[in-house]
């Protein structure tokens, strides 16, 4: 059996022949996963959105810069690669996507916004951080952390460089988004409609239908294949009202902290020099997007007289998950907000395959894994 255990500043493959090396190796699995648990729980703890990923990313890259080694089995990625495909699909819903019509002014300056934020903040990482394609492309896609995260690992990206400005973009846009809200005035709360609860039945028909289809989209080498054809799946099911099952935390949680050990664990071996130039980089492309955001959120309240907080937060590339839980915070129409963050995440696993199958044939495919 194999796993991935960081080394230097890359990630190696080691062989479990002997008991002692198997023994060694789980409990460095097994520590990491612990290490991350701490971490998701205190940012849990502090209401942080987005808890679960971003915390236990912070608490892994601190241990691992500490020269603790973390580990992750190649079985068990896949496995939560497919798991967090069926978990984002679970946020498309047979409401909202009856409302998406609603918006068609809104929705097409948030595609044409987000397209240039990630533009942007692309042309910033490679001429001015000189990172390479793929690594400039993930760190500047506006929001899906997870789905981007994987991408960048299947795809042979910097992690370092895109888990900094990846996270730098969320801890900032959680803090400025609600002083823009609350500075400028906010519409009414809309009423929270229920999480359905499915049964098992559903949740082994979810789980079926994402493995198979993350098997097939793998087979037929669409880029991260295992959590993209899954997500799809999942989003099909859902947004037609076959199932309205979710993910239990029991099978949730852990899949957010292997994001966090598989993203920490690229930190091992960095220095503070490339630390501080990844940060000060990071800070750049972050201002560069937050202003092509804000002029798109701006020209839609001109548009369409939406009230600014809503169009902040519906435009704020800062995550489906910490928009969504900031509307419901700020008592900003939460309905407006989730939809539009969902039709950017849809949008993003829709043309992110597209994308990468467009810098392989310039820079040709990612070494084997």
């Amino acid at each position: 059996m194999t796993c991935l255990v960081p080394s230097g500043a890359a990630i190696r493959m080691i062989t479990w022949n002997r008991p002692p090396d198997a023994l060694r190796t789980t409990w460095i699995v097994l520590r990491g996963f612990l290490i991350a648990f701490a971490g998701g729980g205190l940012f849990t703890l502090l209401d942080f959105p987005a808890a679960w990923v971003a915390g236990s990313t912070v608490a892994v890259t601190f241990a691992v810069l500490a020269r603790l080694e973390v580990a992750m089995p190649v079985r068990l990625r896949n496995v939560l690669f497919v798991f967090l495909g069926i978990s984002m699909g679970g946020g498309v819903t047979p409401d909202t996507v009856h409302r998406l019509p609603q918006w068609p002014v809104s929705l097409t300056i948030l595609t044409v916004t987000m397209a240039l934020v990630t533009a942007g903040s692309y042309w910033w990482f490679r001429k001015v951080g000189g990172w390479d394609r793929m690594t400039a492309l993930t760190a500047s896609v506006p929001g899906a952390l997870s789905y981007v995260m994987v991408i960048a690992l299947d795809r042979g990206a910097d992690l370092r460089k895109v888990a900094i400005a990846q996270t730098l973009r969320i801890m900032v846009l959680v803090v400025i988004v609600p002083l823009a809200v609350t500075g400028f005035g906010h519409a009414s709360a809309a009423a929270a409609p229920a999480a359905p609860e499915g049964s098992w039945l559903d949740l082994a028909v979810l789980i079926g239908a994402g493995c198979a289809a993350g098997l097939l989209a793998e087979w037929i080498r669409v880029p991260a294949g295992l959590l993209t054809g899954a997500f799809l799946a999942s989003a099909l099911l859902h947004g037609a009202g076959f199932v309205a099952a979710s993910l239990p935390p029991v099978l949730l949680v852990p899949c957010f902290l292997g994001v966090g050990v598989m993203i920490g664990g690229r930190f091992a071996g960095t220095d503070r020099a490339t630390l501080r130039a990844s940060f000060a980089l990071a800070a750049g492309g972050f201002v560069v997007g937050s202003v092509l955001a804000t002029i798109g959120a701006f020209l839609t309240v001109l548009a369409i007289g939406v009230g600014w907080g809503q169009s902040v937060l519906a435009f704020a590339p800062g995550g489906l998950e910490a928009m969504s839980a900031l509307s419901f915070a700020l008592a900003v129409d939460p309905a407006f907000v989730a939809a539009h963050q969902l039709f950017r995440f849809i949008g993003i696993a829709i043309v992110m395959p597209a994308v990468i199958g467009l810098l392989d044939r310039a820079d040709g495919p990612p070494p084997a894994r």
